[in-house]
């Protein structure tokens, strides 16, 4: 109890002394249960909050060489477990090769917007090739039936996901990703640090 004592005294404190206190096995397992706990979606409060609804914005400078042009995922709130529809599209201007370093931002809304740390490899985590994360094998029929590549180098085109329908497992998530809005952000810049892509998010889960 005092360990979640101390973990709701730095909620009020602020996500900054949240992130410093995370550090622990024993403290993770506990912000682990923090997050388990079913959040309220801003849409549903008596004086409703941010955010009403799935949104993204592709934060790349002009310069970045790939963009995300469109993005469309229903039903909103995402079920976990369930199926879900998505669309997107995009361009890469020049090739992309390894390495691919990627910083990656997570908050979640508990009553205030909290960092989650980087746990098991998610959260908020910095990645110094996504390309060696990537499995080897062909690339998922969802992608190869639309000449969407999967491995690296990734080629400069333009690509474009149709209105798919995608089953989401909870076997794949962790337990922690429960009820509540999300924040995600991903910046990815390449060996020489020229930046690749930036892409911003806002969405709902909704689990059980």
């Amino acid at each position: 109890m005092l360990k979640v004592a101390v973990v709701l005294v730095c909620l009020v404190a602020g996500s900054t002394a949240l992130e410093r206190y995370a550090t622990s096995e024993e403290t993770l397992s506990v912000f682990k249960e923090l997050l388990r706990l079913p959040q309220m979606f801003g849409r549903d409060m008596d004086s409703p909050e941010s955010p009403f609804e799935f949104k993204y914005d592709d934060c790349g400078s002009s310069s970045a060489l790939g963009h995300l042009k469109s993005l469309a995922i229903s039903p909103d709130p995402i079920p976990l477990p369930g199926n879900i529809t998505v669309s997107a599209s995009g361009s890469i201007s020049g090739q992309i090769a390894s390495p691919i370093k990627a910083s990656v931002t997570l908050e979640k809304k508990v009553g205030i917007w909290i960092k989650i740390p980087c746990i098991d490899q998610i959260g908020s985590c910095e990645y110094e090739d996504l390309c060696s994360l990537i499995p080897s094998g062909p690339c998922p029929p969802i992608l190869s039936e639309h000449n969407i590549p999967c491995h690296c180098p990734f080629a400069a085109g333009n690509y474009s996901l149709p209105s798919t329908p995608i089953s989401i497992e909870v076997g794949n998530l962790p337990s922690w990703l429960a009820n509540g809005d999300y924040h995600g952000k991903a910046e990815l810049t390449g060996a020489d640090g020229k930046e690749i892509a930036c892409v911003e998010a806002y969405v709902s889960l909704k689990t059980g």
